[in-house]
């Protein structure tokens, strides 16, 4: 086996064990990860295909593909949990610029290769696209940045494909992609590891003063919980805290983004489930997201959580002033929670 061979069969390699990975993420803790997955597993046929010598214009037909789910997969994720970044997905209207790239440097008298390049320097202006998108909205270099080296290749697909330069470049994003891939799955919300914690077996969603919530937070301060506030302090370190702010900073999430906080909450519960434990989610500042959201979203927003808790047999708790609701409201409140602690 040549070195080309070798290498093409090392991607298809890494590539399927991206896909792999990201498949095992979405049985638990991710609904569009099977995007990214089947995008990755396109991408490990490509390398076959180009391992075993099969034709150019058909092998090319799967960087399509592959760019296809990958951007998908981002742009689910945004929709979900950064909703007001969606108008960012105009630029999408961009990707044909790679026809217009080529038929310039045709009429300007280079001479290019004739029936390949098409459909991949679409895919490489669709990743460079989703590279930037992601990078605006998540702040993960290193999940937007393995795509650029990609985008690059493909997008010049008719000058590199088949060049040293190119195969390098697919190279190093594929192996900085999976680096990436294992790295934030390696990341975890629940820092424990089969944690005893006493909690009521009735008790799943539970509403208390504000006031007391202190009581609650002292409770559990040698426990892995996760806190979300408003309130930037000094925490336990074995505690994982977000904070609900309008401003784009470390840890924090937007008031209005209540899908990226329930995911953040529902991934924490199936942590601590699969770790063997039961986990403690305490949310300090429902008022504040109240200014954001009406009361039937954020009443649905506490009946999907306390589904939650009850599939992964954890608890959470809610702050919450009741002189700041009017009765009717407390009480529905109350009808969706398992007590309150007054």
């Amino acid at each position: 086996m040549d070195m080309g061979a070798l290498l093409g069969v090392i991607m298809a390699g890494l590539s399927f064990t991206i896909s792999a990975l990201l498949f095992i993420r979405c049985r638990s803790s991710g609904r569009f990860y099977a995007f990214a997955a089947v995008g990755w597993g396109f991408f490990g046929v490509h390398a076959i295909l180009r391992t075993i010598g099969v034709p150019v214009p058909l092998r090319e037909i799967l960087t399509y593909f592959f760019a296809l789910f990958v951007s998908l997969y981002v742009i689910l994720n945004v929709l979900a949990f950064h909703p007001e970044k969606a108008r960012m997905l105009w630029m999408y209207t961009l990707i044909p610029t790679s026809h217009i790239f080529y038929r310039l440097l045709s009429y300007a008298g280079v001479k290019l290769p004739a029936k390949i390049g098409g459909l991949a320097g679409d895919s490489g202006v669709m990743l460079l696209i989703t590279a930037y998108i992601s990078y605006v909205a998540f702040r993960r270099a290193i999940l937007s940045l393995p795509l650029i080296p990609m985008g690059v290749v493909l997008f010049f697909y008719k000058i590199l494909q088949g060049t040293p330069l190119g195969f390098s470049l697919m190279a190093i994003g594929t192996v900085v992609f999976a680096v990436a891939t294992i790295r934030v799955m390696s990341l975890r919300l629940f820092k424990g590891s089969g944690s005893e914690v006493h909690i009521g077996d009735s008790e799943r969603l539970v509403l208390v003063e504000s006031s007391r919530l202190g009581e609650v937070l002292r409770k559990y301060r040698e426990y892995p919980i996760l806190l979300i506030t408003r309130r930037v302090e000094d925490y336990p370190e074995i505690w994982t805290v977000f904070y609900l702010t309008a401003v784009d900073a470390p840890n924090s999430v937007q008031p209005t983004s209540l899908e990226r906080l329930r995911h953040f909450i529902v991934r924490y519960l199936n942590e601590a489930r699969l770790a063997g434990s039961k986990g403690v989610v305490v949310i300090d500042g429902f008022e504040y997201l109240r200014l954001y959201n009406d009361t039937k979203t954020l009443l649905k927003f506490l009946a999907d959580l306390r589904d939650h808790a009850i599939a992964n047999g954890g608890v959470v708790f809610v702050g919450v002033s009741k002189d700041s609701w009017e009765d009717k409201e407390f009480t529905m409140l109350s009808k969706m929670t398992d007590g309150y602690a007054s």
